[in-house]
């Protein structure tokens, strides 16, 4: 009877006490570890972030008319992060200045962006303020008092390889009766018209066979020996013969004879 009285049980928070302290300190320890692994991440992250931002940036290529702070105000508007920078939104938009032809862009590690551009090469002027560079691209605006040695084209948009064409064969065709062509023009309805170095037109019409000039070259020697002045204007819209007007000895008016 008397051991029964001192192995009395004990309360049950007594009991458990040694587990839940236990417990505790495994909550206390699992808290503490988390945390230390949040600030090391963050600091990772922040770590991260600056050693791959991209500090430099490196303009090549043979750039003559391309001012390169024009690039740079583009690659302001961009993350200059070295994972986040999309290259390929920068390249489009890029490809929108004037003149920019092609684009390549790398990242270098550590900190460097890399930018090659390729400016077009203009062959012809089109319309007020844009040109056609060797691909039939047309570009611009650009300031046309600095490209007023190249040919001249006039048209509708996507007719510029078509006028260049006949720019080319039109220069073969007139270069043996020494007449010098400075452009094609070619309206709405592509009815065109070859402009002269000496400010003078022939008109084509509508017909983009050039035999037209074939009836031309003929009457050339004709034309100059009864009019030493310059023409201003030849109508080639005729079956057979043209209508010729000469610019007057003051350059003012115009005299007209029809040539069959």
């Amino acid at each position: 009877m008397r051991n029964r009285r001192l192995q009395r049980p004990q309360p049950l928070l007594l009991r458990v006490r040694p587990v839940l302290g236990v417990g505790l300190r495994l909550a206390a320890g699992m808290a503490l570890a988390g945390v230390m692994v949040l600030s090391a991440g963050l600091l990772v992250r922040m770590d991260l972030e600056r050693l791959l931002r991209l500090e430099h940036t490196h303009i090549s290529g043979d750039l003559r008319h391309l001012r390169p702070d024009a690039v740079e105000a583009i690659l302001a508007d961009h993350p200059r992060g070295l994972l986040v920078l999309d290259l390929e939104a920068l390249r489009r938009e890029l490809l929108t200045l004037p003149w920019v032809e092609s684009v390549r862009l790398r990242k270098r590690w550590p900190d460097t962006l890399e930018v090659r551009i390729t400016e077009p090469v203009p062959v012809a002027r089109w319309g007020d303020d844009r040109l056609v560079d060797r691909h039939g691209e047309i570009f611009g605006p650009v300031d046309p008092t600095a490209w007023g040695f190249l040919p001249a084209l006039e048209g509708e948009s996507g007719r510029q390889i078509e006028l260049m064409r006949r720019y080319l064969e039109v220069s073969a065709h007139l270069a043996d009766v020494g007449l010098g062509v400075s452009g094609i023009r070619e309206n709405a309805r592509q009815a065109w018209s070859i402009r002269l170095d000496n400010g003078g037109e022939i008109l084509m019409g509508r017909d983009g066979d050039l035999a037209r000039l074939d009836q031309l070259i003929p009457l050339m020697p004709v034309l100059r020996e009864g009019h030493p002045a310059p023409f201003a204007r030849i109508d080639l819209r005729y079956a057979r013969g043209a209508a010729v007007a000469w610019q007057t000895a003051s350059g003012i008016g115009e005299t007209e004879g029809t040539i069959r």
